[in-house]
């Protein structure tokens, strides 16, 4: 590979990489940055019973979600302002996650128009390994194991605005484009203390304009035609009007931010067919050091989940901690900062080898394990590792 493997090392090149502001913006967290830290480890505190009389000659990653077939149970987080960690921007990482059979989430925050993003997409899910450059051998060769099993889905994530036409405009481009789910963060009303933000005075709207051309400044971050007060955030949001709106598009409903019981209870008021599905997630650290991490969220609320579908990240650093999100009920994982930390460092091709490699890795840990798919895993070989070295069931 290109750039780091393990999380630690990717990021920690990738912050050396960029300068202080942009990398600080990109892999900082809110308050004291405990509950970033905490995320990674929270994956750490499990342990999966094996199933090894039971093991298959080599597993698949494919998985179903709200009745779809998935190649792979994993996606790229949104992330805003990707044009700054790359030039080739949102759609170079949403062609690399094609590639790899990953799906791809469009931040409201992209500097670029929905429309090339899915474009770029579709090329990597239909692209030869042969036509892709600079790709090394191993990774062409599991490139093409993957062949015609790269079929992941674009998704929007939503912020309220303040002016609700942009919402609606932003719906109907993505159902335009293919979008099949819209996930309506929910935790970001208002935004958590990012202090060395607040220190650099850095605005990725400043730093984009340096980026990209004029006539490239067309993504849903500049507003496509709107004003700016008209696209900052709203601070109550219109949860049913989101879904209804989703519901007359053909688009799934998500709300990202989910983290406890109430909020899940509160959501399924508004389960008129089709559901709306929970995202947990706690913006990556990026809003208060006092939330739960997502791995204690999602173990809470697994019974209360009960089988239904449902989305996490947070602090997933490679494929073990999503095998172990997998186990304890998620149906897809989302990663954010390990992929936007290789697509720092290498662009395309980099994003594009590291996303073919956790997908292989994840498929090598559910063979090693002995389970042929995510689905397959059995909830109760899921254990919580005690201080005292006993396990206790989840």
């Amino acid at each position: 590979m290109t750039v780091p493997w393990l999380a630690r090392d990717l990021i920690a090149e990738a912050v050396g990489h960029l300068d202080e502001p942009a990398a600080d913006y990109f892999f900082g967290a809110a308050d004291r940055g405990e509950l970033m830290q905490r995320n990674y480890q929270g994956w750490q505190r499990f342990s999966i019973a094996p199933a090894y009389l039971s093991r298959p000659p080599r597993a698949s990653s494919g998985t179903t979600f709200l009745g779809r077939h998935l190649d792979t149970p994993l996606v790229v987080a949104p992330v805003a302002f990707q044009s700054i960690l790359d030039p080739a921007g949102e759609p170079g990482l949403a062609f690399a996650a094609g590639v790899a059979g990953f799906g791809y989430t469009i931040s409201t925050r992209s500097s670029r128009r929905l429309s090339a993003i899915s474009d770029a997409f579709e090329l990597g899910q239909c692209i030869d390994a042969a036509e892709i450059d600079g790709l090394d051998e191993d990774h062409r060769t599991l490139l093409e194991s993957f062949a015609g099993q790269r079929h992941g889905e674009l998704w929007l994530q939503v912020y309220q605005t303040k002016d609700h036409d942009f919402v609606s405009q932003l719906l109907d481009t993505g159902a335009e484009v293919g979008v099949k789910a819209a996930a309506l963060t929910i935790d970001t009303p208002y935004l958590g203390a990012r202090y060395r933000d607040r220190i650099h005075g850095f605005s990725p709207m400043d730093r984009i304009k340096e980026v990209l051309t004029s006539q490239d400044q067309d993504g849903p971050a500049f507003g496509d035609g709107f004003s700016r007060e008209a696209i900052d955030q709203a601070t109550e949001l219109d949860l049913d009007g989101f879904v209804h709106d989703c519901h007359e598009r053909g688009i799934n409903p998500i709300f990202k931010g989910v983290l406890s019981l109430v909020d899940l209870e509160a959501m399924r008021e508004r389960a008129t067919p089709p559901p709306v599905t929970p995202w947990i997630s706690n913006h990556g650290g990026r809003q208060s050091d006092l939330l739960p991490t997502t791995a204690e969220a999602l173990s809470l609320l697994r019974d209360s989940l009960g089988g239904g579908d449902c989305i996490v990240d947070g602090g997933i650093g490679d494929p073990t901690d999503a095998v172990c999100a997998l186990a304890l009920g998620a149906s897809v994982v989302a990663i954010g900062r390990p992929v936007m930390a290789a697509y720092a460092l290498g662009g395309v091709l980099a994003a594009t080898e590291y996303l073919i490699e956790f997908r292989s890795q994840l498929v090598r840990q559910l063979t090693i394990l002995g389970y042929a798919s995510p689905r397959q895993i059995e909830p109760r070989a899921v254990r919580l590792r005690l201080e005292q070295g006993r396990a206790a069931d989840v």
